[in-house]
């Protein structure tokens, strides 16, 4: 009986000594809090080197570097250490009499143990008698879009300093743009300032011209104005005109490439030139020349600044024998279509060298309908393409939902050069008209100007654009039928083309020049096949 007891005993205390984890308890969420400021939080008459702030717990400094802000900006960073529960920070230069200064933590300030921030930490004093009270609040968009533009330097210069400060100097005050695209400077003395934004991608905190995106407004700002500032963010046009690559991959073809449109080109002077043609941004320049070797020697003239001078390697006579006979000089084609085309489209063929339309060979070229198992010839009429230099439209009524074949003999493009087109057999299929939906927009502009109107799709390609111009005695209501428009989402953007040049024009800093506006309609409008859309906007 004894030992049975015992034994009740021994297994009780083990079931009670079984092991459980601990919980530890609740996680700390709170941030640390200020305690003690040395000297106090809003000083005036401030004078010292240093400044010491203890907190309820330890803590440490996280991204420091960019989150602290110091404004007026200093040459140079402070000394800033976290000690224990202690923030010690150290000007390592003498501070600007009867000034305000910010010190501003971000979210740099953590605890040890869970790392929670003290959410815009921050510190003020004045080495005067007062502390400065004065804001400067605004808000920040994109000109392509219209949308807050968020992490964009916001700075502020003397307004008394010459344009080219934001090239050479930092801000005294900088700030940064929020989510939501506002910014906030205060503390601010009752003056005025320039004010700029930079997309500061260095983060050298100047501007390096056009490769970083400005802001600007075209008046110094007062601290004392309450309102709230509208900015515009845009990279300015590029101005100076240089090559940026040049290729000689195909015999008879020379490509120049330009870091922008070549607008002022007046003649070009080369050795069997036989022509030239730009692309459709003109920053890109095509030289087709006949039979020269080895270099082909090209001045090109410009009206607005000097002529360039190229020398261009190309290939031997002997490596262009080798070509002939092995004949790989060819014409090579490019269709306007894959597979499929739409059914009001014209055809078109479009070629890699120069033609002469009176050597074409027509009856080398046949269309045919695809109908079971019949082909039935179509007629057609080849003309040249009006836009395009070396391209042909084949222009014929093609059937809505059906399938042809465009074949194309050998032989069908040549030149004196031995030049000459392979043999091509293009299938493809048309669309039909309950493919497509259709879209009435009445839109109601907000002044008299001429405007672009951009019907952009789902990823922000146009695909649709129109134009019109409003004179004084014209209705600001005015309608825009787009057809042919594949189901999807659409957007509606208009340019104010006030230069009646049909682009969109950013602004130039040292012109004092905005960036065109831009009205911008976020609400899609839904495009379904075989719908005919009707759709309103209130253009602002």
């Amino acid at each position: 009986m004894k030992v049975f007891i015992y034994i009740s005993i021994i297994l009780f205390f083990v079931k009670c000594a079984q092991i459980a984890p601990l919980t530890g308890g609740k996680r700390d969420t709170t941030p640390p809090k200020a305690l003690t400021y040395l000297p106090k939080n809003a000083s005036v008459n401030f004078n010292q080197k240093k400044i010491r702030i203890e907190f309820d717990e330890y803590i440490g400094l996280k991204n420091l570097i960019n989150q602290f802000v110091i404004t007026p900006q200093t040459k140079e960073f402070p000394l800033i250490e976290a000690r224990g529960k202690i923030l010690e920070l150290e000007f390592k230069e003498e501070l600007l009499p009867n000034t305000t200064y910010k010190l501003y933590f971000g979210n740099a300030i953590v605890d040890n143990n869970e790392n929670n921030a003290i959410p815009g930490f921050e510190y003020v004093f004045s080495t005067g008698a007062i502390i400065d009270t004065f804001k400067i609040k605004g808000h920040l968009i994109s000109a392509e879009n219209n949308k807050p533009v968020a992490n964009i330097l916001i700075g502020l210069y003397p307004g008394n300093s010459e344009d080219s400060i934001i090239y050479k100097q930092k801000p005294i005050y900088i700030s940064k743009t929020n989510q939501l695209g506002n910014f906030l400077f205060d503390y601010l003395p009752n003056t005025n300032f320039k004010i700029i934004a930079i997309k500061d991608d260095n983060k050298n905190l100047v501007y390096d011209g056009t490769s970083e995106e400005i802001g600007f407004l075209p008046k110094n700002v007062l601290s004392i104005d309450t309102s709230s500032i509208q900015m515009k963010l845009s990279k300015e046009a590029l101005t100076k005109q240089f090559l940026k690559k040049i290729m000689t991959n195909e015999f008879g073809k020379a490509t120049l490439i330009y870091n922008v449109p070549c607008n002022d080109l007046i003649k070009i002077e080369a050795k069997q030139i036989l022509n030239y043609s730009f692309n459709p941004f003109k920053d890109s320049l095509t030289l087709y020349y006949g039979n020269t070797y080895d270099t082909l020697k090209t001045i090109i003239h410009y009206k607005d600044h000097l002529n360039d001078t190229i020398f261009f390697k190309i290939p031997s006579k002997n490596d262009v024998d080798k070509i002939k006979n092995k004949r790989e000089l060819k014409y090579i084609l490019k269709t306007n279509f894959n597979h499929s085309i739409p059914y009001f489209e014209t055809l078109c063929l479009e070629l890699n060298m120069p033609h002469q339309f009176e050597k074409l060979n027509r009856n080398d070229i046949s269309l045919f309908e695809l109908k079971d198992t019949l082909k039935i010839k179509q007629a057609f009429e080849i003309i040249k393409n009006e836009k395009k230099q070396y391209a042909y439209n084949i222009i014929t009524k093609l059937k809505e939902d059906a399938q042809y074949a465009l074949i194309v003999n050998k032989g069908a493009f040549k030149d004196d050069n031995g030049r000459i087109n392979d043999s091509l057999n293009y299938k493809f299929t048309t669309t039909s008209e309950e493919d497509y939906g259709k879209l009435n927009l009445k839109l109601t502009f907000p002044k008299k100007e001429n405007y672009l109107i951009l019907l952009l799709n789902e990823n922000g390609s146009i695909v649709k654009n129109n134009k019109v111009e409003l004179s004084l005695t014209s209705s600001s209501t005015q309608q825009f039928d787009f057809k042919n428009l594949l189901p999807g989402n659409y957007f509606i953007k208009i340019v104010e083309d006030a230069n009646k040049n049909s682009l969109f024009d950013v602004g130039n800093y040292l012109l004092n020049i905005q960036p065109e506006i831009i009205y911008y309609n976020e609400t899609p409008v839904k495009i379904l096949a075989g719908w005919e859309i009707e759709n309103e906007w209130q253009v602002k």
